[in-house]
């Protein structure tokens, strides 16, 4: 066997190829669109066009270096095509309760507050989470898709029309971190090094590459590490479904962001709420986002070293050599009925 083939026949090398085969035509739309537009992509409608161009270009490519290079499905890494609405909307709304949690504690420390708030844009985002746990609700009860579904899908509809544009950018940034760090980095290095490892070095991975960000300190960085790169590894781990994760990664980003109104990764985002974040930085997250505080610290780091711990209880975290195997009720859950979104 040539160097190359045994190269691209250990997961350490496919890990190199694949981040390769993603980043660099993602990169290449990046420049040209720059190059074509100027400062396009530093407008709404310009990163709106980025991102849904950067998640086709990693979506495409993972799921092809999955089948060419891996000769895996997408299914098998937690992208089956059953159900795939149903995880994505129980995640964002598991995402969106963990934030509001976060928000109700700055709340009460006087850290954070409401400034205004137009009173349509509340009823349309009560109509937003309403229907999102109806429907939740209904796709635990019954798979298939019925009149109340298509009410439910309508409001839901209803409730995104004012932060549509946000909506968008942010499904497409959650698909390409979930994809490239979970989908990719993770896994990989789960298959080499075992749970513990690969969870420390892609959580590392996020954190810090989160410092290209204008208004990112260390840390912030270290807040992502130690929650959100903890959090969304657990995910994975314990459901063995990138849709799951990448919902609730969406659903952090979209509380954050358009719902209560504080910048998501130095970004501000229009939204249903306008608001206001003082105190400590280091407490708050400061020009980063809540995210970026130690109060998320806190919370969410309970929460992913809780879900790590039952991982680990339910024997899910894969020690080192030994072969990667998913847990016969998760491949029971993803062999479900097919839900057509």
């Amino acid at each position: 066997m040539s160097l190359f083939r045994r190269f691209l026949s250990s997961n350490m090398g496919q890990l190199v190829i694949e981040l390769v085969l993603v980043a660099v035509p993602a990169a290449l739309v990046a420049v040209l669109l720059n190059l074509i537009f100027g400062s396009f992509t530093q407008s709404l409608f310009g990163d709106l066009l980025l991102n849904i161009l950067e998640a086709v270009v990693v979506a495409v490519v993972f799921v092809q270096a999955l089948r060419k290079i891996e000769h895996i499905s997408p299914s098998d890494v937690g992208l089956p095509r059953h159900q795939w609405f149903r995880q994505l909307l129980v995640g964002f709304l598991a995402g969106g309760a963990l934030l509001t949690v976060v928000i109700i504690v700055l709340a009460i420390t006087g850290s954070y507050r409401i400034t205004s708030a137009d009173p349509f844009a509340v009823v349309q985002l009560i109509c937003l989470i309403v229907a999102a746990c109806l429907l939740a609700l209904l796709f635990t009860r019954d798979k298939k898709i019925g009149f109340l579904h298509y009410v439910l899908f309508a409001l839901l509809l209803f409730g995104f029309l004012p932060v549509m544009a946000s909506l968008v950018i942010l499904i497409g940034g959650a698909i390409q971190e979930e994809f490239v760090f979970r989908g990719i980095i993770f896994r990989k290095l789960e298959s080499s090094f075992g749970s513990w490892i690969a969870i420390a070095i892609s959580a590392i991975l996020f954190g810090f590459i989160h410092l290209l960000s204008p208004t990112a300190t260390l840390v912030g960085a270290i807040a992502l590490v130690i929650s959100s790169g903890v959090l969304f590894a657990a995910i994975y781990i314990l459901t063995r479904n990138l849709w799951l994760a990448t919902g609730v990664h969406l659903g952090w980003n979209f509380f954050e962001g358009p719902v209560f109104g504080v910048q998501v990764s130095g970004h501000v985002m229009p939204g249903f709420l306008s608001s206001s974040i003082t105190g400590p930085e280091i407490w708050t997250g400061g020009s980063f986002g809540p995210e970026a505080g130690v109060g998320t610290i806190f919370i969410v780091g309970a929460v992913a070293f809780y879900l790590c711990f039952r991982a680990a209880r339910l024997q899910r975290m894969i020690p080192r050599h030994r072969p990667q195997s998913i847990p016969s009720d998760t491949r029971s859950e993803q062999a479900d009925a097919p839900v057509n979104p």
